[in-house]
């Protein structure tokens, strides 16, 4: 069935449902007592035949870029960035208007979809900024869906959804079918990074909500340290059927899924599938025992004779006592490929925290160790050993293609992010200084085996600025010298190592991280003022240390500190000030430029300015100003600096 076909069911099936429940609401059974004073009696509520909801959002977004010195994109095609560059529109996974429909038939099944309009992921906007429609071409009112309607590219998100739910008294079951659903398992099973919520505000995300009144993000990362996420947050993409059963006899739960994740989709008939699921034992509150599993198998032929996939089980255990609380989860695992005999290997994740009862403030402690051998991208650990075989249904770049996942190298990571093939500890902390609020994390990790000479790392300052240049698609190995590749909102910068053996890496590499995140609240002339300040240094050694390294004997450190100010000047306008620096320097055991003979050093810093306007209950605007500068005094070609201006008006209904 086309997309134009089901898009013109979809409404007809609405429109008849709409007429069937208003001309329900208006009958009058002939049991019924009319009385003109007092209305119709009995005062019953009457049997619910049908809801539908309709809801969503309309996001207008706008990027103007002034760069007056040309930057290399790309060596192969010897493309530049252009002097100035208006954007209108998101080139990210996220549309810019929105519409959810979902129904009711009964209080025990609901189904739902979402109809998006203005996605411009595959860079095809010709078609959708079309030019005026003649007055004759426009489709008559008594049959909309025809002729040459504005909107003609609309289609569905994320396919329909079907939730379903029986209580008994035995328990509460539920099923998902379709469409995309979210859904977590465990952290070495099925679930994403979630992190110590040490980010920055200034610029918004494309999925970021408004609250009632501006300023209430701010305020939410003061007072509790997060800020308010969406029903994706810490989940996975599920497209098959999951099937839950909660509140068993006895403290026990279950939950079984199968279909495929973001990494495992695709357009082939060629079979691509996960599944897997747990089962909990609930002993006291939210104290539990439970068992997870995840697996994957994908043909790479037509004839289904040549597997590759992974196989992950893990034990899972919390329990909270009066001075501390534990969370365990270790398990077996491996990669499955026809190409390699790869053996079994340990993941093993143990937090234990300590609360203020007995050491005055509360301190995570976080042990952890992923072989080489365990690769699963659905888990809150990125696969940094094992090159995956895997058959590649979408272009170099595309939404299934290989490029678009995690670093495959020894990555410098945030606190909290896991990689294969790595073994550490993680200390985590926040206490109170008067009006200060403080999060501190401490991060010491090491390889496992040494498998590569390569190192990845992010540029935090200007990261998103930065991903801007290169729009559509995620390509690889790209900027002056080949050394950048882009993710989702990111672009990461690789750097080899020289230290080896014809090549091929002799030392385990060794991480480490401090990370600070302050937070101050205060009131000027009786208005609202935050003042966030965010640290983070890294480094990557072939030694172990306590503490990152500040010598030129590390391979690379990676310095970032980030400050941004927000000052309530009206009920309804918030002004925002960012500022941002950043150094990376890396020693003469990294790659080398040809013509200087040095290795990286480089600096950025990044100024902004904005604002936020409340424009009602579920409108807002926001203005923001930025003023970038980058430049690696070694390698001449790799330097760039501007302004961009973005503009988002963003209105839910």
């Amino acid at each position: 069935m086309s997309s134009y076909n089901l898009h013109k069911i979809v409404a007809i099936i609405i429109i008849c449902l709409s007429f069937i429940s208003r001309t329900d609401a208006q009958r009058i059974d002939s049991t019924e007592i009319l009385d003109w004073r007092r209305g119709i009696f009995p005062k019953e509520k009457p049997d619910e035949i049908y809801n539908i909801k309709v809801n969503g959002f309309y996001r207008f977004f706008a990027t103007y870029l002034n760069m007056p010195d040309p930057y290399l994109l790309d060596q192969n095609s010897g493309s530049f960035t252009k002097t100035n560059t208006l954007f209108i529109g998101d080139d990210s996974q996220l549309p810019n208007f929105l519409v959810n429909i979902n129904g009711r038939p009964s209080k025990k099944v609901s189904w739902g979809f979402d109809i998006y309009m203005y996605q411009f992921l595959n860079g095809i906007i010709g078609p959708t900024y079309s030019g005026q429609i003649p007055t004759n071409s426009l489709p008559p009112i008594w049959d909309p869906l025809s002729g040459d309607r504005l909107g003609q590219y609309m289609g569905l998100n994320l396919g329909i959804n079907l939730y379903g739910t029986y209580h008994s008294k035995f328990g509460s079951f539920s099923l998902r079918m379709g469409g995309i659903h979210w859904f977590s398992i465990s952290d070495l099973t099925l679930g994403s990074f979630r992190g110590y919520n040490r980010f920055t505000l200034y610029e918004r995300n494309p999925w970021d909500p408004i609250g009632r009144e501006i300023g209430v993000r701010y305020n939410q990362m003061y007072t509790s340290g997060s800020v308010e996420q969406d029903t994706r947050w810490g989940e996975r993409a599920i497209q098959g059927l999951i099937f839950e059963g909660m509140n068993l006899p006895g403290g026990w739960s279950f939950a079984a899924l199968y279909g495929k994740t973001e990494l495992s989709g695709g357009f082939l008939t060629i079979p691509n599938i996960n599944y897997g699921g747990k089962i909990r034992k609930a002993y006291k509150n939210n104290d539990f025992i439970g068992f997870n599993t995840l697996n994957n198998t994908t043909w790479l032929d037509s004839l289904n004779q040549i597997p590759v996939g992974f196989n992950l089980f893990t034990l899972e255990w919390r329990a909270d006592y009066k001075n501390f609380e534990i969370h365990a989860e270790a398990g077996p695992g491996r990669y499955v490929s026809p190409f390699n005999d790869y053996p079994w290997g340990e993941a093993i994740s143990v937090k234990l925290l300590s609360k203020e009862i007995l050491t005055k403030v509360p301190i995570e402690l976080h042990y952890y160790r992923i072989s080489p051998y365990v690769v699963n991208n659905n888990a809150v650990f990125w696969n940094t050993s094992i090159l995956e075989a895997r058959i590649i249904d979408q272009p170099s770049g595309g939404l299934q293609s290989q490029n678009v996942l995690n670093p495959f190298a020894s990555s410098i990571v945030a606190i909290g992010q896991m990689t294969n093939n790595r073994t550490g500890i993680n200390l985590n902390t926040e206490l109170k200084l008067g009006k200060i609020k403080l999060s501190a994390g401490l991060n010491m990790s090491s390889e496992i085996k040494a498998l590569q000479n390569r190192i990845t790392f992010s540029h935090y300052v200007n990261q998103l600025t930065r991903s801007r240049f290169w729009r559509w698609n995620f390509p690889m190995d790209i900027g002056p010298y080949g050394r950048y590749d882009k993710v989702y909102r990111d672009a990461y910068e690789t750097v080899v190592l020289t230290d080896d053996s014809l090549g091929f890496a002799t030392n385990p590499k060794k991480f480490n991280a401090i990370e600070l995140h302050g937070k101050y609240r205060t009131t000027i002339g009786h208005r609202n003022f935050y003042a966030f300040f965010l640290g983070k240094y890294y480094s990557a050694q072939s030694f172990l240390s306590p503490l990152p390294v500040f010598s030129e004997k590390a391979y690379l450190r990676q310095y970032t500190t980030e400050l941004e100010l927000y000052y309530q000047v009206a009920n309804s306008i918030f002004v925002n000030t960012y500022v941002g620096y950043e150094r990376i320097l890396g020693n003469y055991s990294t790659e080398l430029d040809f013509n200087s003979n040095r290795p990286l050093n480089q600096t950025g810093w990044g100024l902004g300015l904005g604002m936020d306007f409340n424009l009602g209950r579920n409108a807002g605007l926001y203005l923001r100003h930025r003023w970038f500068y980058f430049d690696d005094s070694s390698f001449e070609l790799d330097n760039f600096q501007g302004q961009e201006t973005l503009v988002e008006l963003k209105v839910f209904f």
